[in-house]
């Protein structure tokens, strides 16, 4: 199914401030906890970080998942630690390149980052890409840039009338904290973001999203 409708609305892409990492897919999935509906699992990547991946499933619209990500006064009321996210580019009505920051806690730096995100449906998948995008911006001072950015969005319908939402992603969070305090982070940030998420969906499911079809 091909998207071609026009849009001005904000494709926004929310990293946790975490050593997230994508790695081979030869290597297993660790399952490290179930809570609330969410799962989550890891595995091993290089430099001693771990990619995270977040599953669950709720009920959700394509339409109403994508505008709850494009309401970027939204984010930090669901998005663990972030504190602002905005477009730098609309580069066509599906891609965009995102500026985001995050809180850190102490004695951490905030961190920030900017991504490039592509979404599309393909075999009743809706499937939103993010990559670094680091080059496109000057670093920000004060700020620690996130680095190395690859995450995946993937939104799957079931029979139940929920629809089964999967998030695996990396990044390189930069700075001096340890790799064990960082991974450790990053369970938790997921955990916490998709509690989020679920809680904030329903506000949006009357919303027919522009560039996608009717469900």
């Amino acid at each position: 199914m091909k998207i071609n409708q026009p849009t001005t609305a904000v494709i926004f892409f929310a990293l946790l401030i975490s050593p997230f990492a994508f790695s081979s897919s030869e290597l297993p999935w660790v399952f490290v906890k179930s809570e609330a509906g969410i799962i989550i699992h890891k595995r091993a990547h290089r430099e001693g970080l771990v990619e995270i991946r977040a599953q669950m499933q709720t009920p959700t619209t394509y339409s109403g998942f994508l505008s709850l990500l494009e309401d970027s006064q939204n984010v930090p009321n669901w998005v663990d630690n972030v504190s602002e996210s905005r477009v730098l580019r609309q580069i066509s009505a599906t891609e965009n390149i995102v500026y985001t920051q995050f809180k850190a806690p102490w004695p951490a730096r905030d961190r920030d980052m900017v991504t490039y995100s592509k979404y599309t449906i393909d075999n009743d998948q809706f499937i939103l890409s993010i990559k670094d995008a680091s080059t496109y911006l000057p670093k920000e001072p004060g700020y620690i840039r996130i680095y190395n950015v690859k995450a995946l969005w993937t939104l799957q319908p079931l029979n139940n009338s929920n629809t089964y939402i999967t998030y695996t992603a990396y990044a390189n969070a930069g700075g001096i904290l340890p790799n064990w305090l960082m991974n450790k982070l990053s369970i938790s940030s997921a955990l916490n973001t998709f509690k989020g998420l679920r809680e904030q969906l329903p506000k949006y499911q009357s919303q027919q999203h522009p560039n996608l079809p009717s469900e």
